[in-house]
């Protein structure tokens, strides 16, 4: 049985060990890929999926939703091989089809349900690249303006942070009603803002910048696995492409 404090150090080395993790780089390459592949699929499939739905009525529908099932199989086999390479997943695709004519087959295909989850995924990927943009945006952009902070804290016009033209104010109130009055308590928090000096503020506040990076970086490791254990679910078993092309047979 591991002891709790065993566990305890076992995460405090994981969480300052990201940087140094061959994996956390491979992480922050898969999600990078994410938001402008995402946005790609999310324009593809949007478009097709909805044209190939107005227009079924009309039969021209259909080879329009056909082909963006062929695609969104060619596009899964891409995402799966993206994922064993950078997120060490591993994926079973199947790689014929079943026994029996070309009707009875493609009948297989269509009403397999694998067939269609690739038009769930595909898309869904955008969420995983916009969330990787805003981690970087709030995490990355703000530690590394206070990482470098001991280099130009005493440049005149110089400011890190969130900049208002007023303090902050919070107004904390507790009203309680007694004998047909109301008795109550209200008071004002203000948060103004920190001016940094010295070289030390500086070098506190760049120790703060390592940490808001590190927590960054343990984020964005957590959302890569997370994204990889969505990609298995959805895409594991999947047909592969060569499967579902014309052999040229019955």
């Amino acid at each position: 049985m591991v002891s709790t404090p065993s566990l305890d150090r076992g995460h405090v080395r994981g969480f300052f060990g990201a940087p140094v993790r061959l994996q956390t780089y491979r992480n922050l390459v898969y999600l990078g890929l994410a938001f402008p592949l995402g946005l790609l699929y999310f324009v593809v499939f949007v478009v097709g999926i909805s044209l190939g739905v107005g227009l079924s009525v009309i039969v021209v529908g259909l080879p329009i939703l056909a082909a963006v099932a062929g695609l969104g199989i060619l596009l899964a086999g891409g995402e799966r091989w993206l994922a064993a390479a950078l997120l060490d997943r591993e994926f079973e695709t199947r790689s014929t089809l079943p026994d029996g004519s070309t009707r009875e087959r493609l009948v297989a295909v269509v009403t397999d349900l694998r067939t269609w989850t690739p038009l769930v995924y595909l898309p869904s990927q955008l969420f995983f690249g916009v969330l990787t943009l805003v981690v970087v945006i709030v995490f990355f952009s703000t530690g590394v303006s206070m990482l470098f902070m001991p280099l130009y804290y005493g440049d005149p016009g110089v400011y890190v942070g969130v900049l208002t033209d007023r303090p902050i104010e919070l107004h904390p109130a507790l009203y309680v009603g007694w004998n047909k009055l109301l008795v109550g308590f209200e008071a004002v928090v203000s948060f103004g803002h920190w001016r940094i000096r010295t070289l030390p503020q500086a070098l506190v506040v760049a120790l703060a910048g390592i940490l808001v990076c590190l927590v960054g970086l343990n984020f964005l490791n957590g959302l890569a696995r997370v994204a990889g254990w969505f990609t298995q679910k959805l895409l594991d078993g999947g047909y592969a492409v060569t499967a579902v092309l014309p052999s040229g047979s019955d």
